[in-house]
């Protein structure tokens, strides 16, 4: 017979292989039975050792799974309730009562997710340092520093009776499970490996949890950080053009007024001569941050949400009418949302809830749904505070003081006998931050340094009592489009879009959160502290937020751009992100055509007139300007069927073209003639490998790739000579850095396309393209020296990190990744980079999902990985492959779909 891998094979009657005969007492070579009997049974013992120790350790680490059917007893619960299990491990509960059935969620989402609830109560109220040492304290200080769990405590205080009760029965439910975890030896495996416990869930982790997202969510702060360093170096007015603003969105005209302050800089003001740059300014570096190594490189202080979503009414759908969503956030294991459906007497919900937050925060009930983007509404102020002779004061207008409060946080640090620590200093213009921000890389806006006797103190709507939990609730429960905005009232930590889409084919969109009302300034930039009337006056009426029910073009769309409000009202921010992702669902809204139906080829082609481009009129004209305080009352609109349906938005959800690609390849071809005249081989290159190219970011896109590498020399190329060793700092930020380069784009004679090092000459846009066009594809074959036609999916690789990601053996155990990603900042399938490290995917879209209002059941949906937190859960990325391609599942709604149930857990009180 034949022989198989080196082995002779033999068949035997039932032909399957079998050992060759033996004759009588004869002994097979190399068997047991040749082997001395005491070492023949340590060998047997030996195996038996191995066979326990493989089964013990599979146990050990399948053990902390959860079951999905059954009964449990447990203590605290009222009545019986039971979770049904869709197949992907989707609960829907049904309790009789809101009290258990919010104890039943706190229970049902710990047993997934307790790792990251935990975790992130640590991140958000200083304390992570106690897990992961010297590496979080950086972290730890921070975020003491600015207080969130101080506001979370005042925010539990000033609530009734009513929601207090409810937040304490969603930490019962969260202790239930901890309780039942450690008493069984069934924590999730981070704690089994740290040889930790997590204390007990108290009601007010609950408030921090919610308070840290409003916090992701406000962006201003980072962004009057770099306006500040950008003054510095280049002065007010120089700086002004490089406001991080989007195209063609100008700088508030408050702006302009700001007076030259005369602040210390950690580095020379002088532009730099060229022996101190490397000899070509857009060379791309490739190296990693050192910050990645950090156990708390996850908890970066200052990150950043972004969103897309967009509703249409029923007279485009054949169906009524239609809402998506996708919410950017960082690309993180687990996944930052968890996805369910509740129901009690008075209240049905589904969606996805934040793991931590009792009900739904983003989803739909009977009658409507809603879905949110950041608002980039400016709900953060940096005063510059000059401080008295002797320290212990900052002076106020007229030749006043006001004391200095100080208030001392101690942080435990894991391997240090006693705590660090921290002296908090404070006024009425808030908490003094400029300590955390000096040192490089402490902050992405590093290298701030403020002359003494100036500080910085920050002040931000974040630490005013919220009511987030009850507009939650009130939300879930709206019936109509007025009690839905309404609802928002009291979302006043966090200011979102909040996009609405009714059972009768209406739609919606509010603005909500806490909006300063200024004295002086526009709130865009640092302000003086010690001169009159630039603090803040108080806060807008919540009927003064931007919002607008029925609009005239019978759509919505925002992915945080501006969008239009009353001309009575100032405006909420100057932090939209450029239009870009808004423009192409825009354009691809327009695309429908004949019966609407949106078709693969339609989605590609799909293009924004030149005249549209960038025109921060064009959502206005489209959204229509309607008095945010009317509110007209639920009625009926005629659905006349034009065809747009779920599927059509799911693909939408999922298209990669990019509408700022398209701006920059428009700049290289007006370039082209000269630039074939001054560098032939350049020229060769962007017609041979760009401008050809549709501006669609597929994996396989090689053109992509090279754009990839092409923004950030650019970068370089235009901006090394005025921001010097600044440049780095400004390219590690994410969307700060793309609107100042895309805007120069737009300006063919903008001051930045010359060399200030080079006064004898001016350069032009041409030298400035031959440069870095050269420079991408250096750096381009740098990367991927072995690949001789590089792609974008080899370029760029996402990978899902846990909190363990700096730990060279853990991360390879608990991350996932690499994979190769298509998408880009300005798609509407996005994959966020910054502009200094274009290799290394940020934000993801962290949830998409399609409500269809008409048939609840037909709602679909996915999340970037699973349900569970657990590293061998079959759970853990169940979605992953369905996310990526830009499918969809049905969503539960009265229990899981047909022919997806997992399994019934049945809960009854009782002790377990």
């Amino acid at each position: 017979m034949g022989r198989r891998h080196g082995w002779p094979a033999w068949t035997g009657k039932s032909g399957r292989q079998a050992w060759p005969a033996k004759g009588k007492g004869q002994r097979a070579e190399g068997s047991l039975a040749t082997l001395h009997p005491r070492f023949r049974i340590a060998l047997l013992v030996l195996a038996a050792l191995i066979a326990i120790a493989v089964t013990l350790s599979a146990w050990w680490l399948y053990r902390p799974n959860p079951r999905y059917a059954g009964t449990l007893a447990l203590a605290g619960l009222e009545q019986p309730a039971s979770v049904r299990f869709g197949a992907h491990a989707v609960p829907s509960i049904d309790a009789k009562s809101i009290r258990d059935m919010v104890f039943a969620q706190g229970f049902v989402v710990a047993r997934e997710r307790l790792w990251q609830m935990d975790l992130l109560r640590r991140l958000a109220g200083g304390r992570l340092a106690e897990l992961f040492g010297e590496g979080a304290l950086r972290a730890d200080r921070f975020y003491r520093t600015i207080g969130l769990a101080r506001a979370a405590d005042h925010t539990f205080e000033a609530l009734e009776p009513r929601w207090r009760d409810l937040l304490a029965r969603y930490a019962e439910g969260v202790n239930a499970y901890r309780d039942r975890a450690i008493a069984a030896m069934r924590l999730p495996l981070e704690y089994q490996l740290l040889g930790l416990a997590p204390a007990p869930w108290r009601p007010q982790d609950s408030l921090l949890v919610g308070a840290y997202m409003a916090w992701v969510n406000a962006s201003n702060l980072r962004e009057e950080l770099v306006f500040l360093r950008l003054a510095q170096r280049l002065g007010t007015q120089r700086a002004l053009e490089l406001f991080p603003t989007g195209p063609g969105q100008p700088a508030p005209e408050a702006a302009r007024a700001l007076p030259e302050y005369r602040l210390k800089t950690s580095r020379s003001d002088a532009p730099s001569s060229p022996e101190r740059l490397d000899a070509d300014p857009a060379s791309t570096s490739l190296r990693e941050p050192d910050d990645r190594r950090q156990p708390d490189a996850f908890a970066r202080s200052t990150p950043q949400a972004a969103s897309n979503a967009w509703a249409v009414t029923g007279r485009w759908s054949e169906g009524g009418a239609l809402l998506a969503n996708d919410p950017h956030l960082p690309a993180q294991l687990p996944a930052p949302f968890f996805e369910l459906e509740m129901q009690a007497p008075g209240y049905h919900a589904a969606g996805v809830a934040l793991p931590g937050v009792p009900f739904v925060l983003i989803g739909h009930n009977r009658q409507l749904a809603w879905g949110v983007t950041a608002s980039a509404a400016d709900t953060q102020d940096l005063f510059l505070e000059r401080m008295s002779e002797d320290g212990l004061a900052v002076l106020r207008p007229g030749g006043g003081t006001e004391p200095i409060s100080v208030r001392t946080e101690r942080i435990a640090v894991l391997g240090r006998e006693s705590p660090v620590q921290l002296d908090v200093r404070s006024t009425s213009h808030g908490v003094f931050i400029d300590e955390l921000v000096a040192a490089p890389n402490a902050n992405p806006a590093g290298l701030i340094s403020v002359q003494r006797p100036e500080r910085l103190a920050l002040k931000q709507t974040l630490v005013e009592a919220d009511r987030s939990l009850v507009a939650l609730f009130r939300l879930n429960q709206a019936q109509t489009l007025d009690e839905a905005r309404a609802a928002t009232r009291d979302l006043r930590q966090v200011s979102l879009n909040l996009l609405f889409a009714h059972r009768n084919g209406r739609i919606a969109w509010q603005v909500s959160g806490l909006l300063p009302v200024r004295g002086r300034g526009s709130g865009a930039f640092p302000v003086p502290g010690w001169e009159a009337g630039y603090g803040w006056t108080g806060f807008r009426p919540f009927s003064e937020n931007p919002g607008l029910s029925d609009p005239p073009a019978e759509r919505l769309v925002n992915a945080n751009n501006a969008m239009s409000e009353s001309e009575a009202s100032p405006p909420i921010g100057y932090s939209w992100l450029a239009p870009f992702r808004a423009q192409r669902i825009e354009a691809l809204l327009d695309a429908r055509g004949g019966d609407a139906r949106l078709g693969d080829a339609r989605l590609g082609d799909a293009r924004l007139d030149d005249a549209q481009w960038g025109d921060p009129q064009l959502e206005h004209a489209r959204l229509g300007d309607t008095d945010p305080g009317t509110q007209p009352g639920d009625t009926e609109l005629v659905d006349t069927g034009l065809g747009l349906d779920a599927a059509d938005m799911a693909r939408m959800q999922s298209d990669r073209v990019s509408e700022e690609a398209r701006l920059y390849l428009a700049a290289l071809e007006r370039q082209l003639p000269e630039l074939r005249q001054i560098d032939p081989e350049a020229a060769a290159i962007a017609e041979s490998e760009l401008l050809s190219w549709s501006g669609r970011f597929d994996q396989d896109s090689r053109s992509a790739a090279l754009f990839v590498m092409l923004r950030p020399a650019l970068y370089r190329a235009l901006y090394a000579d005025e921001l010097g060793p600044d440049l780095e700092a400004l390219m590690g930020l994410e969307h700060e850095a793309y609107g100042p380069l895309a805007e120069t784009m737009r300006a063919d004679r903008s001051s930045f396309w010359d060399d200030v090092r080079t006064p004898e000459k001016r350069e032009g846009p041409a030298l400035v393209w031959a440069r870095a066009l050269h420079a991408a594809k250096r750096s381009l074959h740098e990367a991927l020296s072995d690949e001789d036609e590089p792609t974008l999916a080899q370029l760029r690789q996402l990978t899902f990190r846990h909190a363990f990601a700096g730990q060279p053996l853990l991360g390879r155990l608990f991350n996932l990744g690499p994979l190769g990603h298509g998408g880009d900042n300005g798609t509407i399938d996005v994959a966020i980079a910054p502009l200094g490290r274009p290799r290394d995917i940020g934000n993801v879209p962290a949830l998409r999902v399609v409500y269809t209002p008409n048939e609840w059941s037909q709602t679909r949906g996915t999340l970037p990985l699973g349900q569970s937190g657990h590293r061998f859960s079959r759970f853990r990325a169940d979605q992953l492959d369905d996310w990526l391609a830009g499918e969809l599942h049905r969503w539960a709604w009265g229990g899981p779909p047909a022919g997806q149930s997992l399994g019934t857990l049945v809960l009854r009180p009782g002790s377990g």
